[in-house]
């Protein structure tokens, strides 16, 4: 079993897939290590496929907030092993502590590093930044306002000044998103290494672009998508590896799915205006222009389920998604019609602890687990179906 005692909320993969937090209702985040299972029989061990016996162990838990914890992200392992924790309007961001002998195992321990309390409504969404960007952590909020936070000083991690924040425009917040729902609900980092520092924050009405301007050290707004017709749920940005174009993926609480494509925009300024007074500003617009981000098409994929939950594979090219119905279901796109379709559905709604899926669906659910990201369950308590079911099927 998962060993919580309520809902479980979020579920994080660490960079390398061998390690998984899970946070939950019961105000405590449980951290599973992917290891070798002993086995009792030993005459059994030798026999058996080593594959066979790795399993999810838990390693450590703890408790994070007074409150339930919603959300659960990891940082990359270059920086240490952190996590960040957010409850109602806390965030706390943890530090594993090296192992003690504790009645003749040993024992891991996290410590909060540091406690961040500037939101003003109930935080939403978190996640760490890519990695060539140093050790960064946005965080979205219910008051519309994101928030990004860094570690100056990698030796202190108790030291984290916002470095920006800016508010998503929210005006005219339905009244049924006012008990904590509206803002911003939810956030991704465009993780391509070609690109400046950018994410997609989603909010209850529109997927919006924001792009770090060094000059005036602020996040400006890129582009903004059309408006949802319901709140948007789940926006992922598919990592790039060798596309001309990028991928986005959003899912809304209606059910819909999109898929949004955008294409790099290498336009210049007219080069007949070249007043020396200008030259500088002209030379930073045309960066801006040359990495501008312009929408191509917009996919709407069908869904015979409520979704909650969106994510891609580690390479950008398999979409999976989750929601109401316990069912997680895996997108490729045709390259040639470049339409999307289902390829595969898991079933993590069985009794019998087996998941309804072939060898390719297995395939498929575990290269997308090891990127990392999961597939959540509804933090109201509708859905505890997760990215790679088959994992959390086996946890305990």
């Amino acid at each position: 079993s998962s060993r919580h005692n309520d809902y479980i909320h979020d579920v994080s993969f660490d960079c390398y897939g061998r390690r998984m937090a899970t946070c939950s209702g019961d105000r405590f985040v449980r951290i599973w290590d992917y290891v070798l299972i002993e086995n009792n029989n030993n005459n059994n061990m030798e026999d058996s496929n080593e594959e066979e016996n790795l399993g999810w162990q838990l390693s450590s838990e703890f408790q994070a907030h007074r409150g339930s914890v919603t959300k659960v992200t990891w940082c990359h392992s270059e920086y240490g092993t952190l996590v960040a924790t957010c409850s109602n309007s806390d965030v706390k961001i943890w530090e594993e502590q090296t192992p003690q002998q504790y009645q003749g195992a040993a024992k891991k321990s996290w410590t909060v590093k540091a406690h961040l309390t500037e939101a003003r409504r109930d935080v939403t969404c978190l996640e760490f930044c890519p990695r060539t960007f140093g050790l960064q952590l946005a965080t979205g909020s219910s008051d519309g306002i994101c928030r990004m936070y860094e570690a100056v000083d990698l030796m202190n991690l108790s030291q984290w000044p916002i470095k920006a924040s800016w508010s998503v425009d929210s005006s005219s917040v339905p009244s049924t998103f006012t008990s904590g729902g509206g803002g911003i609900t939810c956030l991704s980092w465009c993780t391509s290494r070609f690109e400046p520092q950018t994410l997609a924050l989603g909010t209850h009405t529109h997927v919006s672009l924001w792009r770090y301007h060094s000059p005036s050290r602020q996040y400006i707004s890129l582009l903004s998508f059309p408006k949802h017709p319901g709140a948007v749920l789940s926006v992922a940005w598919a990592p790039n590896v060798g596309r001309r174009f990028h991928w986005i993926a959003s899912c809304e609480n209606g059910g819909a799915l999109r898929v949004y494509q955008l294409k790099r925009n290498y336009s210049t300024t007219n080069d007949n205006n070249n007043d020396n007074d200008t030259m500088e500003e002209e030379d930073e617009s045309n960066k801006n222009k040359k990495n501008c981000l312009e929408l191509e098409s917009i996919k709407i994929l069908p869904s015979n389920q409520p979704l909650w939950k969106c994510q891609w594979n580690v390479t950008g090219t398999v979409l999976a998604t989750s929601g109401d119905g316990g069912i997680v279901q895996l997108w490729k796109c045709d390259t040639s019609s470049g339409q999307w379709k289902c390829v595969s559905q898991i079933n993590g709604m069985i009794n019998n602890n087996t998941p309804t899926a072939n060898n390719e669906e297995y395939n498929a659910a575990v290269m997308i687990n090891n990127n990392n990201n999961t597939i959540g369950s509804n933090s109201s308590g509708g859905s505890t179906a997760t990215m790679n079911t088959m994992t959390m099927m086996q946890l305990g």
